[in-house]
């Protein structure tokens, strides 16, 4: 797969509910249809980490943020380069992103990422017509 300069990429656990749930509010959020989401789990994804020597790990354990050819991030970055380049993110949710640190939006991160999959719950990955075709599984 070829990455777009012009779109904005984000490597997800499509296996995870919440995951699955949060991409779908970005999905939501992105009124300019800019965002293209990848499932961890996918060749693009195996295929990405590989070709920059990557453990593949961390995109199961971690949201990542690609920008190409201009740089990619994960967790807390990764979640303040979402947020700012999602028009229709809530006013609240751009507020607490832009006031909370860095290392203290990792933390909270961490705890959620580590704490995810405990409840276990069937994974809806339906998605409506619009958007499907920015959903790469």
């Amino acid at each position: 797969m070829r990455f777009q300069e012009n779109r904005h990429y984000v490597f997800f656990d499509s296996h995870c509910p919440m995951c699955s749930k949060w991409a779908r509010k970005i999905l939501q959020w992105d009124t300019d249809g800019v965002f293209i989401l990848i499932s961890a789990h996918s060749t693009v994804a195996a295929s990405w980490v590989k070709k920059r020597g990557i453990d593949p790990s961390i995109l199961s354990e971690t949201i990542v943020y690609l920008q190409p050819n201009v740089f990619w991030c994960k967790e807390g970055n990764a979640i303040k380069n979402i947020a700012k380049n999602l028009k229709s993110l809530p006013l609240p949710f751009s507020f607490i992103l832009w006031i909370t640190p860095k290392k203290i939006i990792d933390g909270i991160y961490r705890f959620i990422s580590q704490n995810r999959k405990k409840e276990i719950k069937d994974c809806d990955m339906n998605f409506d017509r619009s958007i499907r075709d920015r959903i790469i599984l």
